[in-house]
């Protein structure tokens, strides 16, 4: 078992056990692809489990070029009944918006109610001190919708949804046919990497046991810096990811539940714990 803060049960095993204890991720190579200043957590999870990491950041998160809806949103918050954060990078640039107008973001949160797609994203809301009342067993747009519409009627109920530019339209529509009045705003943006890291690329290139993935958006930018080589197995948060990876090649080995990096890091250990080195 794998656990972010307690690190591997047992990693180097015990005298006599046979190696039962060993982490699986000794002398694996695993290529990061996070943004570069979200990627440290990931990163030192499979660190500190023996395996040899390499950063190849395929995108940046950058907040959206016209931030002015974004700036209005965070100013009427009280407007909304609801307010639904799709990612905990939604909410770090709705905070980073309020901070810029002079709005307390938690003020301006506690006069609504939440919900978001997953635990990382609530973790970080209640981070700030907030309480999110509506989070779906799975995790994924397409199930904010069915626990929403389970919890209350939507009709005519004003929601918000802060967003990535790039994202699918799922949550805004299932809402609007239950009769939402929905406002998606862009909260931040992901931009491709045009010129990635050479060594990284050669090492890449010399072979890896796994990439992992943790965005559609990551999926395809890395592909196109490797020139729609598929490298290796993919390991994935989300069935979303899962999708983009399996559209372009990749074979997803390891696909996290929870969709968190926890649970990225514990199923890639899962399925290198029964591969042998080849």
């Amino acid at each position: 078992m794998y656990d972010l803060h307690q690190g591997w049960e047992n990693r180097e095993g015990a005298a006599g056990d046979g190696g039962r204890g060993v982490s699986p991720l000794i002398g694996r190579t695993l290529v990061v692809t996070r943004a570069a200043a979200q990627a440290a957590g990931l990163v030192d999870a499979l660190e500190v489990l023996g395996a040899k990491v390499v950063r190849l950041p395929a995108i940046k998160i950058e907040p959206p070029m016209d931030q002015r809806a974004l700036h209005h949103a965070v100013q009427n918050t009280a407007e909304y009944d609801w307010v639904i954060f799709t990612s905990a990078n939604g909410v770090d640039f709705f905070r980073t918006a309020a901070e810029a107008v002079g709005v307390d973001v938690k003020g301006a949160l506690a006069s609504t109610r939440l919900s978001c797609v997953g635990p990382a994203t609530a973790n970080t809301l209640e981070a700030l001190g907030l309480t999110v009342e509506v989070v779906p067993e799975t995790h994924r747009a397409e199930a904010v919708v069915d626990a929403l519409a389970a919890h209350q009627s939507l009709l005519g109920k004003r929601v918000l949804i802060p967003t990535v530019a790039e994202a699918r339209p799922v949550l805004r529509d299932g809402l609007q046919e239950l009769g939402a009045e929905v406002d998606a705003v862009t909260a931040y943006r992901t931009v491709s990497v045009e010129n990635p890291d050479p060594g990284a690329l050669d090492q890449i290139g010399r072979g890896v046991d796994l990439v992992t993935f943790t965005s559609p958006s990551a999926v395809r930018s890395f592909h196109r810096l490797v020139d729609g080589e598929v490298v290796a197995d993919a390991g994935v948060i989300g069935p979303v990811t899962a999708d983009a990876a399996r559209d372009l090649g990749y074979r997803v080995a390891a696909e996290a539940d929870p969709f968190t990096i926890s649970g990225l890091v514990e199923a890639i250990s899962s399925h290198f714990k029964g591969a042998r080195h080849g």
